[in-house]
C-alpha cells in the first residue's frame, strides 16, 4: 500500500494539474501534460532522507533523440516541503501543487509558437554561450521557424563545443547538420524524433503536427 505522504501528493496533484491536462505518468510523482511538440512537466521529487518533496516544472521538447524526461527549460521551484502530519502536510503540497499550475501555464504562455519558442531558446543560448543541449534544442527550433542562419549558427555552436565525439549530444548534431536544416528531410527527421519520443513516453500518436 501506498504511503500516507504519497497519496496526499497524488490527491493535491490531481487537483491542481488535471483541470489542465495533466497526466500522471504511472504511479510516478512525475506528471505530464502534452503540447504536440513538446510537455509540460511536473516532479514532486522525493527525498532519499526523508518523507517529503521537491518540485521540478519544465519544458521538455519532444523532439529530444532519447527516451527519458529531461527538464530542458526550468526546473526547482521553491524548497523542499517536508512532511510533519497528514494535516501539515496536506496544506504545503495543496500549496506546492498550485505552485506548479501557476508555473506550468507561465510556460505555456512562452511557447505559443515555434518562432516565439526558437526566439526565446536562441536568446538564452547566446546570453549564457551554451554548446550544449540548450543551443541543440535552439537550432532544432529555430530550423522549424525558418530561421536557418540561427539553426546553422547553434548547430556549429555544439560541433565546436566540449562534448565528447561519441555522445548522444555530437551525433545527434552530426544527424541534423547532414541533413540540412533547410531541407523538408530536416522536418521529417523531427516529425520522426517527435514520433518515438512521444512513443516511448506513452502518449497518442498525431496525425499531424504544426510543421
Amino acid at each position: 500500500m501506498a504511503e500516507t505522504h504519497n497519496k496526499i501528493v497524488a490527491s493535491a496533484a490531481k487537483s491542481s494539474l488535471g483541470p489542465l491536462g495533466f497526466v500522471r505518468k504511472g504511479r510516478s510523482r512525475t506528471w505530464i501534460a502534452d503540447h504536440s511538440w513538446w510537455a509540460s512537466v511536473v516532479e514532486f521529487q522525493p527525498s532519499s532522507w526523508s518523507k517529503g518533496s521537491y518540485l521540478n516544472v519544465a519544458a521538455h521538447w519532444l523532439w529530444s533523440d532519447q527516451e527519458h524526461l529531461s527538464f530542458d527549460f526550468g526546473g526547482r521551484i521553491d524548497g523542499y516541503v517536508e512532511y510533519g502530519s497528514d494535516a501539515q502536510f496536506s496544506v504545503a503540497v495543496a500549496a506546492l501543487a498550485e505552485r506548479a499550475a501557476n508555473e506550468s501555464l507561465r510556460l505555456a504562455q512562452m511557447f505559443v509558437s515555434l518562432p516565439e519558442t526558437a526566439r526565446l531558446l536562441l536568446s538564452k543560448v547566446r546570453e549564457g554561450s551554451d554548446s550544449g543541449w540548450g543551443a541543440y534544442h535552439a537550432a532544432v527550433a529555430a530550423g522549424l521557424a525558418g530561421f536557418h542562419d540561427d539553426a546553422n549558427e547553434m548547430l556549429a555552436r555544439v560541433a565546436n563545443g566540449f562534448a565528447s565525439p561519441d555522445s548522444a549530444l555530437a551525433l545527434a548534431t552530426k544527424r541534423i547538420s547532414a541533413i540540412g536544416v533547410e531541407t523538408e528531410n530536416f522536418c521529417n527527421e523531427v516529425r520522426s524524433l517527435i514520433g518515438a519520443h512521444r512513443a516511448a513516453l506513452r502518449l497518442p500518436a498525431l496525425s499531424a503536427l504544426p510543421f
